[in-house]
């Protein structure tokens, strides 16, 4: 942000690579004012005055795929990468930094579905993986959306009778589908100790998948996961563990490496609010509107 603009010795500590081994670019409102190649190019800075020793790097949003490329060719001594609801990149990307990073041991993705191959691919180039973040909000059924979508191509393509479309799916069939991610996790990382999946559609077959593959499991999040049914065997199962949270608990675990970034954390509305009232006079005026409703014009913006 141009502190080694103030004089020379600002100038220099500014250049010092200890002081970018850990870059945090979250819960800043500079990330919702400034645009995806500026903010590139600001992390492309971090990446090169820390001289290859950046141990941490926090993202929220603007990571592109140059952007994590050019992590993976500059950033090897890198131990913890955080992406926050950054979409602008397909998953064998970061499989590609993670391979490149030997030394990783924290993978954060949350707020972007991730297919049940991308976890497969971290046990094979990261098998020593510690800590796993794939939040995602409640109301996005990946898997249900991409069925439907399945179904509504075979009905355009006329594949199969109208019987064959219209038969139901199979209580196993479901259940395999809602699990792909679990089992995959269960299956490919085994010394994770922190999981954080709050959002996913797992239900107990695939928890316990992953009680039984990740023995190291210490820390677990799995509220706001809805297809969970929380009885005595599921809090038996996680009695073990040192802090759970589970789906619809009251009470939170006071657990500082339990804290999530929201997708939105760090906007400044105030900065976006006059702005929207602008808009809305305009839509008054252009739709000569003078009892107060919007008309169909709101709907239309």
């Amino acid at each position: 942000m141009g502190a080694g603009l103030l004089c020379r010795s600002w100038l220099a500590a500014a250049k010092a690579p200890e002081i970018w081994r850990f870059v945090d670019m979250t819960c800043h409102k500079l990330v919702f004012s400034k645009g995806t190649g500026t903010l590139c190019a600001m992390a492309k800075v971090a990446i090169d005055r820390s001289d290859g020793r950046m141990e941490s790097f926090w993202a929220q949003q603007f990571v592109t795929e140059d952007l994590l490329d050019y992590i993976a060719s500059r950033a090897n001594s890198l131990k913890s990468i955080r992406l926050v609801a950054c979409t602008y990149f397909w998953y064998m990307t970061l499989v590609k930094v993670v391979d490149k990073c030997l030394l990783l041991e924290e993978i954060e993705c949350s707020y972007k579905v991730m297919p049940e191959g991308f976890f497969r691919y971290l046990g094979i180039v990261c098998p020593q993986l510690k800590r796993l973040r794939i939040h995602i909000e409640e109301w996005y059924d990946s898997d249900e959306i991409r069925h439907q979508m399945e179904m509504e191509c075979r009905r355009q393509n006329g594949d199969g009778d109208e019987d064959e479309e219209s038969e139901e799916e199979t209580a196993e069939a479901w259940e395999a589908r809602k699990n792909e991610v679990a089992f995959a996790i269960a299956e490919s990382l085994p010394e994770l100790w922190l999981l954080q999946m709050a959002g996913n559609s797992l239900t107990n077959k695939g928890l316990y998948a992953i009680l039984d593959g990740c023995p190291q499991l210490e820390c677990l999040d799995i509220s706001d996961c809805s297809n969970l049914h929380v009885n005595d065997e599921l809090r038996a199962r996680c009695s073990n563990l040192k802090h759970v949270l589970l789906h619809k608990q009251q009470n939170k675990v006071c657990c500082p490496d339990f804290h999530v970034i929201g997708e939105k954390e760090g906007e400044d509305y105030r900065l976006t609010m006059p702005y929207l009232s602008e808009d809305e006079d305009m839509l008054y005026a252009e739709g000569g509107i003078s009892d107060g409703s919007y008309g169909n014009y709101w709907e239309d913006y």
